[in-house]
């Protein structure tokens, strides 16, 4: 067991195998891709088996995390085919992983291990001779400790990975100052001190805010390190520019995100009183592990600190009668004292506890000094009052000075719980200390994270009309210790706020500090590293991120049951609705049928919730799920719009057009803002050309349609002509729509999935709007795009079918935007004068105007054509025969030569 006192991505990935002979599973390919934005890092884990045999296996993916990480996204990738996770509450995802194993599919489920702190675990039924793409993505927010940030993945494949690779690029907001990549090791703790680098790892610095590192061993490489592989912790640190300031705010979307961590101060002198359990339950490697840590500490104190040790069993023992300095003669005077320690007795933690409190109390004036409890015990009580509620509660009412008490449980057996609840309702944290492991180094690394205090009773205050700034996460802390870094996120619901002003208040080594700072408030764009992260979201996600886990937090320490369960419901909400594997929830994916795997609100309680009386209730049927900035609520945005009869843009004048599409003839409607009715034109076309619906080389989007022939002929005798191929390239990524199928990175889709995919860069989802069958597309970026399979034979006689496409969210295309659709988006269209010709047409005079172009005029017809999606019949502007003129070009511009051309 890995200790959670550094920071940590820890991936296990372990084959169980329930086959025969050497016919195991095996990984062929295994990439772990970390995007680091500010901190917070999005890390994909893509791992590709393949089962040889003739029977299915089980594989068993263990994955172990810290607290801080959330596992945000899983799918699987099987017989070509995508099978997207969904989030559940614990027990529905478990009924829904056993009905897919029973019946032979493959299925995959995370949750949370019983027993197994900060582990979880994917359990893959393979079938015979089939491959599976496994794909996982974790969120975390990177603390930093004792002076950097550590990214630490673990990687154990057992065996040699024909394809493995490891990548992590950072992005910061200030100048990156260090980045290192130590060797590879196998104890976490080993990275206290340690020197050298990695000598497979290259690092890459492209600005001075970035960096990037790779590590790509080759199977000869691995097989130096053993004949099973690579096994050992990958680490990244890196740390960033610091000055005595209140320290930076990002600005998103209406989030805001608060880093802090001032350098150059210094350290504010402490008391520290270690309270040691010595009874008769401490006996053998736990005491003597004991033992070791607090001479480790003692051996930490520097000139200036004071000291006392207290040790209970069945009644309360002090080493001296007042706080000690601590100097070489008094520091080797503690430790015999230590050394000379037996365990015997009772354990009675209520006395100890509460004579230590009330010793701290009156030991000097505590504003000018920093105070540290460390509580060390197995954590069961045995002698004087043994209810745990009791005993909680007393220390509460002891500790009216809020000193903050850090607790350590000693043993696999410990009562890890109690001592957990300890810490937490007494402004501390918690470590679970085992009994096969390093005790001196990790009771080391904890204690260098929180003795160093620079500043205590720390308040951030948000100096903006209070009505503005919403949702905060925790603002007041106990201490900032030096090397280390606060965090606080929330909502600034004013949207008309453009500077946002904060301080940061609390007691220094010199007296009284305030560090004030003024942020504008605005987004900025900033280069994409890797494909696992999007800026847009970052600040919502790390908001959401910090008020799940303080909840989850907050929960633990609560002693009254009906709050208890509202944090719960709270936490529950957030992830639900942010789509985070955290104790309440699990991710179930499973190969379906011909049915969807099941609805999220379905569920009881999470299985990890200790008192089941206190369950998390569903609140009005269910969680709601309001989509984030970039995705999520497609099907019902979509079919909201789609089922309108007529989708209109007012009355009046006229401006850009806010959509736009085409299909059958291929004929196409652009929708404009301010006009009643959309413009309308047929394109000409022969079987075999390619056209250029959109490009935009800005957003690297480009949208190209091949044509078919129908071999039905219009009343001229020519042939009709319609949309038989859609290609859309976005980015590296290329989508391939016909109506047989679509297959998007090769992986394959079809019209009949009802499940949404959401993918790295888009995401995709099948609905019915008015029986066809229409594919969603949203790019995460405001550009939305629709696209229907249509069988020609419901409107012309013909059994051909073939594709229309509607622009359905332009707002995020650029001023670059060009192609039969894009070139509209930024034109300036009006109706200005309409009258009744001699045939009792509707004659309308249109304007256009674009930028830098003369203004071009020009009659049109009002017509009835097809919407491109809904099919129903609407009036139309006809431009059919002045498209030169609407175009301002030669239309022989849209024609291009291969289908995939960007």
């Amino acid at each position: 067991m890995f200790p959670p006192n550094i920071l940590r991505l820890c991936l296990f990935v372990t084959l169980l195998s329930l086959g025969l002979g050497n016919q195991k599973p095996s990984i062929y390919y295994l990439h772990v891709t970390s995007d680091i934005r500010f901190r917070f890092a999005t890390t994909l884990v893509t791992s590709k088996v393949a089962n040889p045999a003739n029977t299915s296996q089980e594989v068993t993916f263990d994955v172990t995390l810290p607290d801080e990480a959330y596992i945000s996204d899983f799918k699987m990738k099987i017989g070509g085919r995508i099978y997207p996770g969904e989030i559940n509450e614990k027990a529905a995802a478990q009924k829904q992983y056993d009905a897919a194993k029973k019946k032979g599919q493959s299925a995959g489920q995370v949750k949370q291990q019983p027993r197994k702190t900060n582990s979880f675990s994917v359990d893959v039924n393979v079938g015979a001779q089939e491959k599976v793409v496994f794909n996982l993505t974790y969120q975390e927010l990177l603390k930093r400790k004792r002076g950097s940030y550590e990214h630490v993945i673990y990687i154990d494949p057992k065996q040699v990975v024909k394809d493995f690779q490891i990548g992590v690029s950072i992005e910061e907001s200030r100048d990156i100052t260090t980045v290192r990549v130590p060797p590879l090791r196998n104890d976490l703790e080993q990275s206290v001190n340690q020197t050298g680098q990695n000598s497979l790892a290259v690092i890459e610095r492209p600005t001075k805010r970035s960096a990037r590192v790779s590590f790509s061993p080759s199977e000869a490489d691995q097989r130096l390190s053993s004949t099973q592989g690579i096994s050992g912790l990958f680490v990244v640190e890196y740390d960033i520019d610091r000055k005595s300031d209140a320290g930076d705010v990002l600005v998103v979307d209406g989030y805001f995100v608060h880093f802090f961590a001032p350098s150059d101060m210094k350290e504010i002198p402490k008391d520290v009183l270690l309270i040691l359990d010595s009874s008769g339950s401490m006996y053998g490697t736990k005491i003597n592990q004991m033992k070791a840590a607090v001479i480790g500490v003692l051996n930490d104190l520097h000139e200036g600190d004071r000291f006392n040790i207290l040790v209970f069993s069945d009644s309360v023992e002090y080493y001296k009668k007042s706080m000690v300095y601590a100097n070489k003669k008094s520091i080797d005077d503690a430790k015999k004292y230590v050394q000379s320690l037996s365990a015997t007795g009772g354990t009675n933690i209520n006395a100890g506890m509460l004579q230590g409190i009330d010793f701290l109390k009156t030991s000097g004036d505590i504003n000018e000094r920093s105070q540290v409890v460390f509580f060390l015990t197995d954590g069961e009580a045995t002698s004087g009052i043994t209810d745990n509620s009791r005993i909680l509660e007393n220390v509460r009412n002891s500790n009216s000075k809020a000193f903050p008490v850090y607790s350590l449980a000693f043993g696999n057996g410990a009562d890890y719980e109690f001592v957990k609840k300890v810490a937490v309702q007494n402004s501390g944290l918690s470590r679970r200390i085992y009994e096969d492991s390093d005790a001196t180094l990790q009771i080391k690394g904890f204690y260098d994270e929180v003795s160093s205090a620079i500043l205590k009773n720390v308040t951030f205050r948000y100096l903006n009309n209070a009505s503005s700034v919403q949702n905060l996460t925790t603002v007041n802390f106990p201490s900032y210790f030096t090397g280390s870094e606060i965090v606080v996120a929330g909502k600034i619901e004013n949207n008309a706020v453009r500077l946002f002003d904060l301080s940061v208040q609390g007691l220094g080594s010199t007296g009284s500090v305030e560090l004030a700072l003024s942020a504008d408030v605005k987004s900025k764009p900033f280069p994409e590293l890797t494909k696992s992260g999007d800026y847009e979201q970052i600040t919502e996600k790390i908001w959401a991120y910090l008020t799940i886990k303080q909840l989850l937090e907050k929960s633990i320490g609560e002693t009254d049951s009906t709050t208890k369960v509202e944090l719960k419901n709270k936490a529950l909400h957030l992830s639900l609705q942010y789509k985070f594997v955290t104790p309440l929830t699990s991710m179930v994916v499973t190969k379906p049928e011909e049915k969807s795997v099941g609805t999220l609100r379905e569920g009881e309680d999470a299985e990890l919730i200790q008192d089941r009386s206190q369950s998390v209730q569903r609140q009005n049927k269910g969680v709601s799920r309001r989509p984030l900035p970039s995705g999520g609520g497609l099907a019902s945005q979509f079919f909201n719009s789609l089922t309108e009869p007529i989708r209109r843009g007012g009355g009046g004048g006229g401006g850009g057009s806010y959509g736009g599409g085409g299909g059958g003839d291929p004929h196409f409607m652009i929708r404009i803002k301010g006009m009643t009715h959309p413009l309308c034109f047929d394109f000409p076309a022969k079987p075999g050309d390619v056209l250029r619906l959109l490009s935009d080389t800005q957003s690297d989007l480009f949208v190209n349609a091949g044509i078919i022939p129908s071999f039905e002929f219009d009343r001229h005798g020519k042939m009709k002509t319609f949309m038989g191929e859609i290609i859309i390239s976005y980015k590296s990524h290329v989508m391939k729509i016909t109506p047989s199928e679509i297959i998007y990175d090769g992986a394959h889709l079809f019209w009949k999935d009802s499940l949404p995919y959401d993918f790295e860069e888009v995401k995709v989802e099948i609905i019915t709007v008015g029986g066809f069958r229409v594919l969603n597309v949203d790019f995460r970026n405001n550009v939305q795009i629709a696209i229907k399979k249509t069988n020609a034979s419901r409107f012309h006689n013909s059994s051909v079918e073939y594709l229309n496409m509607y622009i359905e969210n332009e707002a995020g295309l650029s001023k670059a935007s060009d192609g039969i659709l894009g070139q509209f988006l930024h034109r300036y269209i009006s109706v200005y004068k309409q009258r009744s010709n001699k045939k009792d047409q509707i004659v309308g005079h249109l304007q256009i105007k674009e930028p830098g172009f003369d203004t071009t005029r020009m009659r049109a017809v009002l017509v009835k054509k097809p919407d491109e999606i809904t099919a129903k019949r609407e009036p139309c502007w006809n431009i059919h025969s002045r498209l030169k003129d609407v175009f301002d070009r030669n239309v022989q511009d849209f024609y291009i030569k291969d289908i995939m051309q960007t």
